[in-house]
């Protein structure tokens, strides 16, 4: 786990090694929350990892912010925005905040999240 911590370290949205949970070792499963402040990148995270010697099965995101007027979500620390996919419409807190999760992909230059049934 050590190998696929220390790619993941080198993007400058990662946290420090230490705020990195594994969850499966036997898997090489792990989570982390992303630097305050910075936008993530799956296509960077994937490229960190691929050249590192691994493979991503599978990722999963969780995102706060506000909803656009498309329908998108924006990252109010960074302004940073994704698609939101799927049937599911997320809802609105009282204060416009808008929590969302699912799955994470990259689209045409865009950040994309396929919404799960449920709260996150």
């Amino acid at each position: 786990m050590y190998g696929i911590k220390t790619a993941v370290r080198r993007l400058e949205f990662a946290p420090e090694n230490k705020e990195m949970e594994v969850t499966d070792i036997a898997t090489g499963r792990f989570v982390f929350r992303p630097r305050p402040g910075k936008a993530v990148s799956l296509a960077a995270l994937r490229k960190s990892v691929v050249d590192a010697g691994y493979e991503i099965e599978g990722t999963r995101i969780e995102v706060s912010g506000s909803l656009t007027e498309d329908g998108r979500l924006r990252v109010t620390e960074t302004g940073q925005v994704f698609r939101l996919e799927g049937e599911k419409k997320p809802q609105a807190a009282a204060d416009g905040k808008v929590t969302v999760a699912g799955a994470w992909s990259a689209k045409d230059g865009e950040e994309a999240i396929r919404l799960e049934d449920g709260k996150p």
